[in-house]
């Protein structure tokens, strides 16, 4: 696979990047109010979208590649995600940090050829899952 340009990489970093903003500020946000219910319940939510997101990259590419397993693979961290927003966020938030555990080993056999991308995948999945195990023990 070809490297792609500069502007693309630095554009995947700051998107990259930017979201983790709302995990970021809700563990803050946990740390520093009594009341976390509600927090508690939109960083859940939040982490729900980006486990479906990161699943969805596997979509995309199973469409231009024909790869018919890797698209029935690709909507099982949407159904976890789904599935984790029935339970509190007491009980969800690990359930998605083990999901992204998982998804992350799974990408790293997979995108072999993709350096880059296995090493920003790596580090924003190391951060979101250390962000969620904070924001659990706030709960």
């Amino acid at each position: 696979m070809n490297q792609p340009s500069a502007r693309l990489l630095e554009r995947a970093q700051w998107l990259g990047y930017l979201g983790l903003a709302p995990f970021i500020i809700g563990m803050a946000l946990m740390v520093l109010l009594d009341e976390t219910r509600f927090v508690a319940q939109a960083i859940h939510n939040y982490a729900a979208i980006i486990l479906t997101f990161v699943g969805a990259i596997h979509w995309g590419r199973a469409l231009s590649n024909g790869d018919t397993k890797l698209m029935s693979f690709s909507v099982i961290p949407s159904l976890i995600a789904w599935c984790s927003l029935f339970l509190e966020p007491y009980q969800g938030l690990p359930i998605t940090a083990v999901a992204f555990v998982m998804l992350l080993l799974f990408d790293r056999t997979l995108y072999l050829e993709m350096g880059w991308f296995k090493q920003l995948r790596t580090r924003l999945s190391i951060v979101v899952c250390t962000l969620l195990f904070v924001s659990w023990l706030y709960i």
